[in-house]
């Protein structure tokens, strides 16, 4: 008898157990059905939502930012030579066409949410950008329009960091750096005359910006 008693406790604990592993997908989680695992699922869902929110907004904001640099190099390509001295190449280049190249791959990039490459292009544009303003200050000449893009490529960085890729932002940095200093070729002097080579469109355009410039 107290061998079938304990057959009988053990049955019933099997059934129990088994029972119960049923009702529910891990342990310690809730049943279905449960009005806490109902909420957790829907606050799951609304924090889902709201990341996916967040993250276009950011996309937008990328494209629309970039949008404006290329503006501002296509502006500077047009006035440079009545607006600013400076001057710059890498590899035979003039930088306002590298900008605007850098730009397009942050707009494709975006579009195709590769963060981590992208996080990679902004921070070593953070890195270019820390030595031409080096290079104004060190000559005492500023450029409005290269503040801007940096300025935009600053706030791109700002927007796109994150902490778990400090490591790789600081690399990417001090790579680009590294590199721009030993390529970088830059200049005071205009390479043309404006009054001769800017036709009347464009001059009548560049001197109603300078005040807005100035």
């Amino acid at each position: 008898m107290l061998l079938l008693s304990r057959a009988a406790v053990c049955a019933k604990n099997i059934f129990l157990h088994h029972d119960t592993s049923r009702r529910t997908t891990k342990i310690g989680e809730p049943v279905m059905g449960d009005p806490t695992e109902m909420n957790l699922l829907q606050e799951r869902s609304v924090a889902r939502q709201a990341s996916v929110r967040a993250r276009h907004r950011k996309t937008i904001m990328n494209i629309t930012l970039a949008c404006i640099a290329v503006a501002l190099e296509i502006y500077y390509s047009i006035c440079a030579g009545a607006c600013s001295y400076l001057k710059g190449t890498i590899f035979g280049i003039d930088l306002q066409y590298v900008g605007i190249a850098y730009m397009a791959c942050i707009i494709l990039l975006s579009v195709l949410k590769r963060d981590t490459l992208l996080i990679m292009l902004i921070s070593a544009g953070v890195g270019i950008e820390f030595y031409l303003i080096g290079f104004q200050v060190w000559h005492d000449t500023y450029c409005p329009y290269c503040l801007a893009f940096a300025a935009i490529v600053f706030i791109l960085f700002a927007m796109n960091f994150k902490r778990n890729r400090t490591t790789l932002c600081v690399l990417s940095m001090v790579a680009a750096l590294i590199f721009f200093s030993i390529f970088f070729k830059g200049s005071l002097e205009p390479t043309y005359s404006y009054t001769l080579q800017t036709n009347p469109t464009e001059r009548s355009l560049c001197e109603s910006a300078e005040p807005l410039t100035a």
